[in-house]
């Protein structure tokens, strides 16, 4: 059996394995493990932080989306009040028949920011009573929603706006203020 034991450790000690001598590159990584190791580093902190900025990025889009339409809604209710006070203005004066006052008052809605053309509407006569586009005094309404009686607002297009109020008079609606806002 001693014989057996030692023919089987001959075997084992002559049985060789070949290894692989490694690569250059793979020897100058293992000489260099700092920098290597640095340099891992360095490209793991920047893909970090680029996925941080890509979502910040995100989020201050959102952000600025919702801002802009809270901006927006509150340009409508103040253009909305504007309209109104506007109508109560020249109640008075159209009651009187006081025109010229009305039409100084047009002129002088012009000169608020945004808003680009402003009129007042007589009822009875489904006319432009006065415009600050002085070629469409006396023309007929064609727009149908500018005859109902109550407050609208209308949106023309993406950056215009038109604002409706009624000028009431003692009993019944007299008329109807227009305003026409270009918010670009």
């Amino acid at each position: 059996m001693g014989k057996k034991n030692s023919t089987q450790v001959q075997k084992q000690s002559t049985t060789t394995t070949t290894s692989k001598k490694p690569n250059r590159l793979v020897k100058y990584i293992l000489k260099h493990k700092t920098a290597f190791s640095l340099l891992f580093a360095l490209v793991v902190v920047f893909i970090w932080a680029q996925c941080n900025i890509s979502k910040l990025k995100k989020e201050n889009l959102a952000l600025t989306t919702v801002c802009e339409l809270k901006i927006d809604s509150v340009a409508v209710e103040n253009y909305k009040t504007v309209s109104k006070v506007f109508s109560w203005a020249v109640r008075s004066d159209l009651m009187r028949g006081n025109l010229d006052q009305v039409n100084r008052c047009l002129d002088n809605m012009l000169k608020e920011p945004y808003i680009k053309k402003a009129y007042i509407i007589d009822l009875e006569k489904s006319i432009i009573l006065l415009s600050t586009n002085k070629a469409e005094n006396g023309l007929p309404v064609s727009d149908v929603t500018l005859l109902q009686p109550a407050q609208n607002v209308v949106k023309l297009n993406n950056s215009t706006t038109r604002y409706i109020s009624p000028i009431t008079g003692l009993s019944s609606v007299i008329g109807m203020s227009v305003l026409e806002v270009d918010f670009r």
